[in-house]
C-alpha cells in the first residue's frame, strides 16, 4: 500500500476552489486538486491505491487515476519509497499520458457516469492526445459500445 503525501508544507499546491485546475507560478504550472479531494480524508490515498501504475506495478514512475473525470497524475515523493503526491494532469512539453492507461482510465469514467466530464478534460487538457493518436474515435467507440451518447 501506497501512503499519500498532502504536502502540507507545499503551499503552491493548495487553492480552495471546489474543481480541479492550474495555476501558473513564473514559468511552471501547478496542479491543483479540487478540495472535494483534500478536504475528504482518506480519498486521495484511495484514488492513489486504486490507480493505474505506470510503467510497471512494482516500481512505477508515475500512478494515474480518473476522479469525476479529472485525469490525475502522482509522482513518488523525496519523503520515502511509499510516499506520492497527485494532482491533476495536463499535457507538457512532450510528456503525454500513455494510450494503455488512458483507455483504463477511460473506461472507469464511462462506467462512474462521467464520460462528459472525461470528455471535456481530454479535449482542454490533453488535447494533442485527443486528436492526434484518434483517441477520441476510441472514446466514441466506447461509448456507442455502452449505448451512451458522446
Amino acid at each position: 500500500m501506497r501512503h499519500y503525501d498532502r504536502g502540507e508544507k507545499r503551499l503552491d499546491h493548495k487553492w480552495g476552489a471546489d474543481k480541479a485546475g492550474f495555476e501558473s507560478f513564473g514559468k511552471r504550472i501547478k496542479g491543483k486538486c479540487p478540495t472535494t479531494i483534500t478536504n475528504k480524508p482518506g480519498l486521495a490515498e484511495q484514488l492513489l491505491n486504486e490507480g493505474v501504475p505506470y510503467p510497471d506495478k512494482e516500481s512505477p514512475e508515475a500512478i494515474y487515476n480518473v476522479h469525476e473525470g479529472v485525469i490525475y497524475r502522482a509522482e513518488q515523493t523525496l519523503a520515502s519509497d511509499d510516499s506520492w503526491h497527485g494532482f491533476p494532469e495536463m499535457e507538457e512539453g512532450k510528456r503525454r499520458v500513455p494510450r494503455e492507461v488512458l483507455t483504463s482510465l477511460m473506461k472507469s469514467a464511462i462506467t462512474s457516469g462521467h464520460h462528459k466530464e472525461f470528455r471535456d478534460w481530454m479535449e482542454s487538457k490533453l488535447p494533442v492526445t485527443w486528436k492526434n493518436n484518434k483517441f477520441s474515435g476510441e472514446f466514441r467507440k466506447a461509448m456507442m459500445a455502452r449505448g451512451k451518447q458522446s
